[in-house]
């Protein structure tokens, strides 16, 4: 299969084409950073926004490449930002078929191609239970399946911590994510109210972007990946899970998220914020804890930080739920089982 993600060690993309490979799938990888480069100065940023028409171009014609070449017999765009209507129709022609596993919330906050792209998909996957309801009409869709996000098993796992890990990750309560203002209004209404609680905030452009001056206190100014990422769930006494929040182009904002799925495989006791879709996975009270306020945040935070017995139970009742249950190789195994039932629907379509 031609596989069309991000492949940095801890991406959810390369956890999607790692999981393929162990599930027995000859994989093909391109890796749309090599053209997309995270750049951090202005005036790269600026430069790559007026290189982009050509750039994308390039990534283009690139997959089509290593599609009309290989023949592979699916093509799976993990979000596939940049993958034009075009493109996918020649896909198609071909006779391969195309899948996209769309982790995010709009189809209209990655660029201009993608909202264009997805109805030419013979399926797309969605992480967000409101996407069918909300754009399987409006974009025309063609199929759509629910399919949540996981963890990476060679990455989420609980991870023996040395001295190092404990004296540099270990807090009272950990956030690890990009910054949004939805994020920031949570934690800035909680140290008002734990002005003294040791919180730590791992994550891109808190530093920059977060107007509070207390919140950017808390902030680390990096993104954690890997081993290290698992570490800090594990080091932590709470990991926070807060929301995206709504963005442009949506509905409403995201009621799970990877961390939803992350912590609790790492063997981290999780705080989430309560949504009709956590609750579908996890036990409130028994596998995770659940807020849906400042004033509930607050009290949850002092109420486990009180009881670590009671977070241990919690914790290891999440972790037996989540693994192996939620991984990704689970999720492929289910979008492999999906295609196969496809393909028997189309001979049988074909005999009759």
């Amino acid at each position: 299969m031609l596989f069309l993600g991000e492949s940095w060690y801890g991406s959810s993309a390369r956890a999607c084409s790692a999981s393929l490979r162990r599930l027995g799938c000859e994989v093909h990888d391109i890796d749309g950073s090599t053209f997309f480069p995270p750049v951090r100065s202005r005036g790269l940023r600026a430069l790559l926004r007026a290189l982009r028409p050509w750039l994308v171009r390039e990534y283009n014609a690139a997959a089509m490449d290593a599609a009309l070449t290989l023949k592979p017999d699916m093509l799976i765009a993990f979000k596939g930002a940049h993958l034009q209507a075009r493109s996918l129709r020649r896909v198609r022609e071909a006779g391969i078929p195309a899948y996209n596993y769309y982790p995010d919330t709009s189809p209209t906050a990655h660029g201009p191609w993608l909202a264009e792209a997805l109805p030419q998909y013979d399926c797309v996957f969605y992480t967000k239970r409101y996407w069918h309801e909300a754009f399987r009409e409006s974009l025309g869709l063609r199929e759509s399946v629910y399919l949540p996000h996981g963890y990476d098993p060679e990455i989420h796992r609980p991870c023996a911590l040395d001295d190092r890990d404990r004296a540099e990750l270990g807090h009272a309560v950990t956030v690890i994510a990009t910054y949004t203002r939805h994020k920031e209004v949570v934690l800035e209404s909680l140290l008002a109210r734990m002005p003294e609680l040791d919180l730590c905030i791992w994550g891109h452009q808190w530093r920059e972007r977060a107007s509070s001056a207390v919140v950017r206190r808390h902030a680390r100014g990096v993104a954690l990946t890997g081993a290290r990422y698992a570490k800090a769930i594990g080091a932590s006494a709470i990991n926070l899970a807060i929301m995206s929040g709504a963005v442009a182009g949506a509905p409403q904002g995201d009621e799970t998220t990877t961390r939803t799925f992350e912590i609790p495989a790492s063997g981290g006791f999780m705080l989430h914020e309560r949504t009709p879709e956590v609750a579908g996975v996890f036990e409130e009270g028994r596998e995770i804890a659940c807020f849906g306020s400042g004033d509930e945040l607050a009290a949850q935070i002092r109420h486990f930080l009180d009881r670590p017995v009671e977070r241990e139970a919690m914790r290891r009742a999440a972790l037996r739920r989540c693994v192996p249950a939620y991984s990704y190789e689970k999720r492929m195994a289910t979008l492999l089982a999906w295609h196969e039932a496809r393909a028997g629907r189309e001979r049988l379509g074909s005999v009759r």
